[in-house]
């Protein structure tokens, strides 16, 4: 053997140790917490174990699985000395808890500090701004008359924004005119709340990011995603622009990253306006939906990413392995107990279903994705909609 093949021998081995050795606990065990703990059981992590309220969660069909509140400090802390270290899968939980984990060594990944920030949607926004990152304008109100200002500087549609625990839209009220302040006060009622400037859109992208320990990055390709009742209904990948914009996305969403803490993946959601240009709207630190689709179409998906990362790990090629891809997510049309069935036979050398196990449907609720593959995005996505149709839950 030669130095480098010996020095390669043994990285592979010490990846290896790294891996067989190391315990993860995730932060909840929703559809993304079954999916980190799948491509784990996949890598040859140890069993993760996850914590959640709801008993038979859907991780816990491949994790070991603590019962309890997401907030609770001594839940927290049953975790954290059952594993090696702590990551999540959803923004809204305790950080103060994490921090003093953290500060008695407990390794969580990504930052708490980084949390904090992203919980915070202004506080976010502010973040961004100071960095010299495109966002819209915004600016904090507390009432009537501070939205009616704004208006009369910015004019309409404004977005009144709930600060804190938001998600699919439901912190958010549009206001296309004066007579809309009331009812969206009104929605967002005992919440701290921001107004932001609509733009004119063209698209809305996404793009993975990760990096590791040692402050390595890594972007997955830009997609295009479609909302419908501001829930994220279809992914394209990649995103139908010009590589331009897609190195331009990449960059924006790097240079984001570069200036939060922590390791792990971050799911950076952009919009593309009428004029061509790029101004990111949020930030996830953690897998996305946007990234589903990696799964079958990148040499790396988003959540063998994330264990990389969190794991100090190389980070390896994010490149897709088909030219074209389409997730469509399967949102529940009904509230009762779920009854997943195929209504007609599919293709499934270019079709992969992914049902995430929760006993009961509800209206929009995510049961599930859809990722076709293949060498065109209309074509394909003429087969991830076909599937969708065949599929009843």
């Amino acid at each position: 053997m030669n130095d480098r093949e010996i020095q390669q021998e043994q990285s592979t081995e010490a990846i290896a140790a790294t891996i067989a050795s190391t315990r993860i606990g995730i932060i909840g065990g929703g559809q993304l917490g079954l999916m980190l703990c799948e491509a784990a059981q996949l890598m040859g992590y140890p069993t993760p174990t996850v914590l959640d309220p709801t008993p038979n969660c859907p991780a816990s069909a491949v994790a070991h699985q603590i019962v309890g509140d997401l907030k609770d400090p001594q839940a927290l802390r049953q975790l954290a000395t059952q594993t090696d270290i702590l990551t999540y899968e959803i923004e809204h939980i305790n950080t103060a808890a994490l921090k003093a984990l953290q500060n008695e060594g407990v390794h969580i990944y990504p930052s708490p500090d980084s949390l904090a920030i992203i919980q915070d949607k202004y506080r976010q926004k502010e973040f961004l701004a100071q960095h010299n990152i495109p966002v819209a304008p915004f600016i904090s109100v507390t009432s009537t008359r501070d939205i009616e200002r704004v208006a009369d500087e910015w004019g309409y549609p404004l977005v009144l924004k709930a600060r804190r625990d938001a998600y699919d839209g439901r912190g958010n009220a549009r206001i296309n005119s004066s007579a809309d302040i009331s009812s969206a006060m009104t929605k967002l009622a005992g919440r701290e709340i921001y107004v932001e400037k609509c733009l004119s859109l063209a698209k809305e992208l996404g793009v993975m990011i990760a990096r590791n320990q040692r402050g390595e990055l890594m972007a997955h390709p830009v997609v295009e995603m479609l909302h419908a009742r501001d829930i994220c209904q279809v992914v394209f990948a990649p995103a139908p622009i010009n590589p331009a914009l897609q190195e331009q996305a990449q960059q924006i969403a790097l240079e984001a990253i570069r200036h939060l803490q922590g390791a792990g993946i971050f799911g950076v959601e952009m919009f593309l306006d009428t004029d061509g240009r790029l101004w990111l709207n949020e930030i996830a630190p953690r897998p996305h939906n946007l990234g589903h689709y990696s799964i079958e179409a990148c040499e790396t998906s988003q959540f063998t990413q994330h264990l990389r990362a969190i794991t100090n790990l190389p980070l390896t090629s994010t490149a897709m392995r088909y030219p074209a891809a389409v997730m469509i997510n399967i949102l529940g049309t009904r509230n009762g107990p779920a009854e997943p069935r195929w209504l007609h036979p599919i293709d499934q050398h270019n079709i992969f279903v992914h049902i995430y196990g929760k006993r009961e449907t509800k209206f929009d609720r995510k049961m599930g994705h859809i990722t076709a593959i293949g060498d065109n995005l209309n074509e394909v996505y003429q087969r991830a909609q076909a599937a969708r149709a065949s599929f009843s839950i």
